[in-house]
């Protein structure tokens, strides 16, 4: 009959807006140790299982939403975006993260911090993906007098995106919130809020991860170090914490926001935080 299929017969065509081989989305809901939940979602994308998988890091003169990103990149025909997240800190319009693309120094990360009436300099967690392919994390400072050139630490000095999260598969997320010196700043790192987190697994995975809080979908969000054991519990050996609270947004394939940004609180539709930078997984053409 018409309607029968042969068992070796073609494969059926993918949905329009299902994710591509080697990337997957999945939704989670942990119990934490004290009776509450944190919910969210992860992003695994596999360069080696589709080597069309691309890790891009967007920065934005302008800030946009997170839609907006997803939406523009795919109208600038640079592949289909898959997943956007949020990226680094930012203030006043402008990034104060460290964002590298294409070997440009597109911003860099906020040179000074005060404290106790002291001026210190900060050297703070990054990530990307080197010209291997594989993705790195390291501790960074760029000097301003020498063209912003990034240069790399093996540890942050103790002069404290950042912090680090994990680092050769050991949770270093509380140590690092106060070496890297981010106590002073909105990150509230012993506190549960929306995170958004970048990683790496040993075998070469990528994985982007938001977490929603302050009551969004009953969800509470994770400290710092809540969410480096929750990476590691994905198999992460490298990871560093993303800027969060409201800013923290995972955008799908099909475009539309998966998470609840804070900045909604009881409001019907989803309310987003324009952003200075942004990750976006894409597949080429």
């Amino acid at each position: 009959t018409p309607e029968y299929e042969f068992p070796d017969g073609p494969e059926p065509e993918p949905e329009p807006d299902a994710y591509p081989h080697g990337l997957t989305v999945t939704e989670f809901a942990d119990d934490l140790a004290d009776g509450k939940r944190c919910l969210g979602f992860v992003a695994t994308a596999d360069p080696k299982a589709n080597p069309k998988l691309r890790f891009n890091a967007v920065h934005l003169p302008v800030q946009k939403t997170p839609t907006r990103i997803h939406a523009d990149f795919d109208s600038e025909n640079r592949g289909k975006p898959c997943v956007t997240t949020n990226a680094g800190y930012w203030w006043a319009g402008n990034s104060l993260s460290l964002l590298v693309s294409g070997g440009v120094v597109e911003s860099i990360e906020n040179q000074t911090v005060t404290r106790d009436g002291k001026t210190v300099y900060p050297v703070r967690a990054s990530f990307g993906q080197m010209a291997s392919g594989e993705f790195e994390t390291h501790w960074i400072y760029c000097v301003s007098d020498d063209g912003n050139r990034p240069y790399a630490f093996p540890s942050p000095l103790d002069n404290g995106g950042g912090p680090m999260l994990v680092k050769e598969g050991r949770n270093v997320a509380e140590e690092c919130y106060w070496r890297e010196v981010f106590d002073g700043g909105g990150i509230a790192g012993t506190s549960r809020q929306p995170r958004t987190a970048v990683g790496a697994t040993a075998d070469g995975k990528l994985l982007l991860l938001v977490c929603d809080g302050r009551g969004m979908r009953g969800s509470e969000g994770f400290t710092l170090a809540e969410l480096a054991d929750k990476l590691i519990a994905l198999g992460a050996v490298e990871a560093i914490n993303l800027d969060g609270g409201g800013s923290s947004t995972m955008v799908g394939c099909d475009g539309t926001v998966l998470n609840r940004p804070s900045d909604t609180g009881d409001a019907e539709t989803i309310v987003q935080r324009a952003v200075s930078t942004a990750i976006v997984i894409s597949e080429t053409n």
